[in-house]
C-alpha cells in the first residue's frame, strides 16, 4: 500500500515535447483536498521520450505553479518518485502541466524529520542522517544523547517522535500552527506544557503508544526495540513529504532470528502517517501495530469500507485531559482480527493491537492519526472524528487516476 496508489496511462507521441498534460480523475462524489499523486520517474520519461538526467518535474496548473518535489527512494543519487498535491472537486477532472526543469523554486516546508544528536546540552546539536539505537530504557539517559529521545517527524498538522532505544515507542506532539516546531523544541523546554506551537500530549507509558509495532510470539508481545543492532536512516525530507527508516538486524524472537525495516512517510495536510514494514525471517510470529488504552476503554473497529478496516479510540486521553481521537487504518486482506495486551505484568502492557499478516519480506502498510481537539474542532466530537476516519479510508481505497497524455 503506498500513501496513494497512482494509475499512470502514458500515451507516446512521435515527438520529444517539452511538457505534457496530465488529468487528474476524482472517482468519488467527495471533494479530494490537499492529496497526493505520486508518479514513477520511468513513467515520466516514457512520456518524455527522454532522459530526465539532470532535470526535476515542475507542475504548472493553468498559470500557477503547483508545489512538487523529487526524492530519491532508493538512495543511488537519482530521484525515483515525483510528489505533487492536488485539489479536485467531487467527480471531477482537471489538468496539470508537466515541465522539466533543472532546478524546482523553493516552496512552503510542511513536513519535517529532526534527528539530532547534542553537542552542549541545550546549546549546540548536530543533524543525523543516520544514529544507533541505545541499548537500555532510560529517559534520563536517552535524552542527554538525542535532542527528542530519537527521531521526530511532522507536517503542518500534527508530529510524532520515535524512542530511540530498547522502548522503541511512538509518542505525539499535538500541535496549533501549520508551520514547523521540531527543529527547536526539546531543548531545555518543557513540551509537556502548552506553548505557541502546541505540546506533547500523550503518555505511553510500556504500551505501544501511537502506532509502535511489536511481534506476537506465543500469545505474549515481544516489543519491536531489543535487536542486537538498531538504527535510524534518513531517505528523503522534503516540502510535501518525508521519509526514513528503522531497522531492526539480527532480531531475535524464540529460536528465530529477524530483519526487520520500518519505514514512516508523512506528507502535508493529513493528521497522520504511514507505515511499511518489511520482515525478513522464517518464523510463524504475527506482525502487530498498537495504540496506547491507558485513558480509553473502548476500541471502535470499523469494517464497512471494501479495502480497509478502521481501528479506533476516542476519549480525555490527552495530556491535559482534552479529547484526543487515535486511529489505525490497516489494508484488509492482511488484517488479522484484534486484541488488548495485559494492564501489567508484561513488557507491552494498556495496549489495544492489531494482528497483520506479515509474510517473509512481503511489505505490509498501514496508517496511524492522532486527531486532537485543540487542532481542529472536528475532534472535539467523536462521530466527526470517526466520519474523518471513514473518509480518509474511502480515499485511500478509491484513490486518484492520472493521465499522462
Amino acid at each position: 500500500m503506498k500513501y496513494l496508489s497512482i494509475v499512470l496511462i502514458v500515451f507516446l507521441g512521435a515527438c520529444q515535447p517539452k511538457e505534457r498534460t496530465i488529468e487528474v480523475v476524482n472517482t468519488l462524489p467527495v471533494n479530494r483536498t490537499d492529496e497526493p499523486v505520486i508518479l514513477q520517474r520511468k513513467s515520466i520519461e516514457r512520456g518524455f521520450h527522454s532522459s530526465l538526467k539532470g532535470k526535476q518535474i515542475l507542475v504548472l496548473q493553468g498559470t500557477d505553479t503547483v508545489p512538487s518535489q523529487c526524492d530519491d527512494i532508493d538512495g543511488d543519487g537519482i530521484w525515483d518518485e515525483c510528489v505533487f498535491f492536488v485539489n479536485i472537486p467531487q467527480s471531477a477532472t482537471v489538468e496539470y502541466r508537466l515541465m522539466p526543469v533543472r532546478e524546482l523554486p523553493r516552496f512552503r516546508q510542511r513536513t519535517n524529520v529532526r534527528m539530532a544528536r547534542i553537542i552542549e546540552m541545550f546549546k549546540k546539536y548536530e543533524e543525523l542522517n543516520e544514529a544507533e539505537r541505545i541499548k537500555g530504557t532510560d529517559t534520563k539517559v536517552t535524552s542527554t544523547v538525542y535532542q527528542l529521545e530519537g527521531p521526530g517527524w511532522e507536517n503542518d498538522r500534527v508530529a510524532f517522535r520515535n524512542y530511540l532505544d530498547e522502548r522503541n515507542g511512538m509518542d505525539i506532539f499535538g500541535k496549533v500552527v501549520d508551520t514547523m516546531a521540531l527543529d527547536f523544541i526539546g531543548r531545555g523546554d518543557d513540551y509537556h506544557s502548552m506553548g505557541p506551537w502546541g505540546m506533547d500530549i500523550l503518555k505511553v507509558g510500556n504500551s505501544l503508544g501511537a502506532g509502535g509495532i511489536a511481534l506476537l510470539h506465543a500469545d505474549t508481545l515481544v516489543r519491536g526495540g531489543i535487536p542486537s543492532r538498531g538504527k535510524y536512516r534518513l531517505i528523503t525530507k522534503g516540502p510535501l513529504r518525508s521519509r526514513f527508516v528503522l531497522s531492526y538486524e539480527n532480531w531475535k524472537v524464540g529460536n528465530v532470528i529477524y530483519d526487520l525495516y520500518h519505514t514512516v512517510t508523512i506528507l502535508g495536510g493529513t493528521y497522520g502517517y504511514e507505515s511499511t514494514i518489511q520482515l525478513k525471517g522464517s518464523g510463524k510470529d504475527t506482525l502487530v501495530a498498537g495504540i496506547v488504552k491507558l485513558h480509553s476503554d473502548t476500541l471502535y473497529v470499523l469494517q464497512d469500507n471494501p479495502k480497509f478496516v478502521v481501528l479506533a479510540t476516542y476519549d480525555k486521553q490527552a495530556f491535559n485531559g482534552e479529547y484526543l481521537g487515535l486511529g489505525l487504518i490497516v489494508p484488509r486482506e492482511v488484517y488479522l482480527g484484534w486484541d488488548t495486551a495485559p494492564e501489567e505484568g508484561h513488557d507491552v502492557v494498556s495496549t489495544y493491537y492489531a494482528r497483520l499478516l506479515a509474510e517473509n519480506s512481503r511489505p505490509v502498510s498501514f496508517r496511524f492519526y492522532a486527531c486532537w481537539e485543540l487542532s481542529d474542532k472536528r475532534f472535539a466530537s467523536r462521530e466527526t472524528f470517526l466520519d474523518y476516519l471513514k473518509e480518509e479510508a474511502g480515499k485511500m481505497a478509491f484513490p486518484l487516476q492520472a493521465e499522462l497524455k
